[in-house]
C-alpha cells in the first residue's frame, strides 16, 4: 500500500500518540519555516499543548531547580519548576544545534517512560556540528519535507484514537521476517526492530484486523526501518540488472516457490523498505565514507566547554547549572549604570546587578585520541612484528603529552585477542607490559578486530576519539567460533570490519607480508580504512605511517 508524506506524518504522529513511551515522537527533515508554522497552527487548534525546547535551554531549566536570578534579585533561595514537568508535546526547533547535555537529559527521560512525544525539527544545516543520533535512535519515525511545497504539507490526524486501539496478534514467522530484514539494512539495534513490530500490531488494530496482515508490515517497516537503513543488500542492488524469468522457468520453480513461502515475507518487507528509501541514500552513503578518509588534524575534535579548556569571551547568558558566572565581566557589564540604577532604587551601598549583566565563562577543549595498535602474534615472524610494534609504540608516547593521544595494544594470536595495554600514556608502563607479549599459534583476525572494535567503542563512549591501526598479514585461518577455516576466518573478518565501519573512526591497515594480499586490501574496504603494503617493517616506519594515515 502506497501512501503520500502527508498520510506517513498523520500515521506517525497518531503512533507517537497512541504510545509516547515506546514510538517516542516524530522527527521532521529538510523542515522550512512555512512546514514549522503549520505544525504550530495545528496544536493551537487542538487540544494538545506544545512545549517548545530551545537549545538555548540548560538542563536546569529542563529538570527544574534553584533559579540564581530570582535568589539573587530576592535575597533567597528561589526554585522553580522544570519543562519536562508540563503535560503535552514538547518541540525542538533546532534539534541540529542541541547541545549534549540537552540530548543527554531528554533520552534519560524518554528511557524512563516520562517524557511525552517529542517533535524534532531539522533544517538540514549544520549537521557535521552535533551528533544526535542516540536521541534520534529513540523517536520511531523520521519525515522527510525536502521536497514537500508548505502548500502541499497538511497535518491533521485523530488525536481521541489512542484510547480505541487495541493491538492485533502477530505471529513468530513476522517478527522473524522483521528482524532478518533489519539485519540485511545494517540495522542491529534491537529498538527500532520492536517498534516495527508494535507499530504493525497497532496499524492492524486501526483497520479492525485481529491479525497482523503483510501490508501491515510493509507499512511499519517503510516508515520506521527505511530512514535507518545503513546497507543496501546486494540481491537488491542487482535487481534492475536482471532479467525477468522465462515461462518455462516460472513453471519449474513452482514447487520450489512453493517450499520457500516462510521467505517469501521478508523478501517482500525488503522491497517494501527499499521503496521508502530515500533518493539520496546512495550519495549520503559515500559521502559518510568520504568524510571518513578526511585527514584530521592531529587532535581530537573541537568541542564547547563549560568548565574547562580554552578561555573563550564571555558569554551575555544566565548561568545554568554547570556554567560558571564570570564576576570580573559582570562587574564591567553593570558598572556604567549604577548611578542610574542607585537613583531609580534609591540604593546608596550596594552594587545593582539585573540579569542581563552577568556573564558566564566559555571555553573550547578538544577530545582526547586513542591509538589502537591490533597486532599480530601469530606465525614464525611474529616476534620480528612485535619487535617493531614495540617501537613504533615508544615513539607513539613520545609525541602523546603535547598531543594527548593515548596508545592501546592488543595482539591476537592461536584462537583469542588479549588487550595487553589499555589506553595509556605512561611509558613506564607500556615497556613493562610489552615485555609480557607472546608469539604463536594461528591467526584469529576476526577475533583481532572484534576486540579492537569493541575497545574503541568504550574510547567513544567516554568521550574520546579512537583511531584503529592494525598490522597483520592478512593470512586468517581461525573463525569467530576457534575453529580453523581459511574461508569462514576470513568472511567473519568482513562481517567484523562492515560492523567497524559504522564507528566512523579512522583506521589504516599495514600489511607485513612479503607480498602484498589482496585480501587484506579487501578487509580495509570493507571497513572504510586505508591499506598500506609494507613488507619489510621497523618502527620508524611504522609510527609516520600512522601519523600520515590517522593524521595524527
Amino acid at each position: 500500500m502506497e501512501i503520500d508524506t502527508n498520510q506517513r506524518t498523520n500515521l506517525a504522529f497518531w503512533l507517537a500518540t497512541v504510545n509516547p513511551a515506546l514510538f517516542g515522537g516524530v522527527i521532521l527533515t529538510g523542515v522550512s519555516a512555512a512546514h514549522s508554522e503549520i505544525v504550530l497552527n495545528f496544536f493551537k487548534n487542538s487540544n494538545l499543548s506544545l512545549n517548545k525546547i530551545f537549545s538555548s535551554f540548560s538542563t536546569s531549566d529542563l529538570n527544574g531547580g534553584i533559579d540564581p536570578l530570582e535568589s539573587l534579585h530576592k535575597g533567597v533561595l528561589v526554585y522553580r519548576q522544570g519543562i519536562l514537568s508540563r503535560s503535552g508535546w514538547f518541540l525542538c526547533p533546532s534539534s541540529n544545534e542541541m547541545p549534549q547535555a540537552l540530548q543527554v537529559t531528554l533520552a534519560d527521560q524518554m528511557d524512563s517512560g516520562k517524557l511525552a512525544p517529542l517533535i524534532l525539527l531539522d533544517d538540514g544545516h549544520k549537521q557535521d556540528e552535533t551528533n544526535n543520533t542516540k536521541l534520534k535512535d529513540r523517536l520511531a519515525i523520521s519525515i522527510d519535507l525536502t521536497d514537500v511545497r508548505y502548500n502541499e504539507f497538511c497535518l491533521d490526524f485523530d488525536t481521541k484514537q489512542n484510547v480505541k486501539t487495541v493491538k492485533a496478534e502477530i505471529n513468530d514467522a513476522q517478527i522473524q521476517s522483521v528482524i532478518i530484514s533489519a539485519l540485511k539494512f545494517g540495522i542491529e539495534s534491537i529498538r527500532p526492530v520492536y517498534m516495527t513490530v508494535c507499530a504493525a500490531q497497532y496499524l492492524a488494530g486501526i483497520n479492525e484486523r485481529k491479525r497482523v496482515e503483510q501490508e501491515d508490515l510493509n507499512l511499519a517497516a517503510s516508515l520506521i526501518l527505511a530512514h535507518r537503513a545503513l546497507l543496501i543488500p546486494e540481491e537488491i542492488q542487482n535487481d534492475a540488472e536482471t532479467q525477468p524469468p522465462t515461462e518455462q522457468e516460472e513453471t519449474a520453480n513452482k514447487e520450489t516457490n512453493q517450499e520457500n513461502n516462510a521467505s517469501l515475507p521478508t523478501e517482500i518487507l525488503i522491497e517494501a523498505i527499499k521503496a521508502s528509501l530515500p533518493n539520496s541514500v546512495f550519495e549520503q552513503l559515500r559521502s559518510n565514507l568520504r568524510q571518513k578518509t578526511k585527514s584530521g588534524s592531529g587532535f581530537g575534535n573541537r568541542q564547547k566547554s563549560k568548565v574547562r579548556g580554552r578561555p573563550k569571551p564571555s558569554r551575555n547568558s544566565p548561568p545554568g547549572d554547570q556554567e560558571r558566572v564570570d564576576v570580573v565581566a559582570t562587574l564591567r557589564s553593570a558598572a556604567p549604570w549604577q548611578k542610574l540604577r542607585k537613583k531609580q532604587f534609591k540604593i546608596a551601598k550596594n552594587i545593582i546587578i539585573f540579569p542581563s549583566d552577568i556573564h558566564t565563562f566559555n571555553f573550547e577543549d578538544r577530545s582526547e585520541r586513542v591509538i589502537i595498535f591490533l597486532v599480530d602474534a601469530s606465525g614464525s615472524a611474529a616476534m620480528n612484528r612485535l619487535g617493531e610494534s614495540k617501537g613504533a609504540i615508544e615513539l607513539m608516547l613520545a609525541d602523546s603529552y603535547a598531543k594527548r593521544d593515548f596508545v592501546s595494544l592488543i595482539s591476537f594470536r592461536d584462537t583469542s585477542a588479549e588487550i595487553l595495554l589499555p589506553p595509556t600514556r605512561s611509558l613506564v608502563q607500556t615497556k613493562k607490559r610489552l615485555s609480557a607479549l607472546m608469539a604463536g599459534g594461528g591467526t584469529p583476525l576476526a577475533t583481532g578486530l572484534d576486540a579492537g572494535i569493541k575497545l574503541a567503542q568504550t574510547c567513544q563512549r567516554s568521550g574520546k576519539m579512537p583511531s584503529l591501526a592494525v598490522l597483520t598479514d592478512g593470512k586468517a585461518n581461525i573463525d569467530l567460533d576457534g575453529n580453523p577455516n581459511r574461508e569462514k576466518a576470513f568472511s567473519d573478518s568482513i562481517l567484523v570490519a562492515k560492523v567497524g565501519k559504522k564507528l566512523d573512526m579512522k583506521s589504516v591497515f599495514i600489511d607485513c607480508g612479503k607480498r602484498a594480499n589482496s585480501n587484506l586490501n579487501d578487509l580495509a574496504t570493507s571497513m572504510g580504512a586505508n591499506y598500506v603494503c609494507l613488507p619489510r617493517t621497523n618502527a620508524n616506519n611504522i609510527s609516520n605511517l600512522v601519523k600520515a594515515n590517522l593524521g595524527v
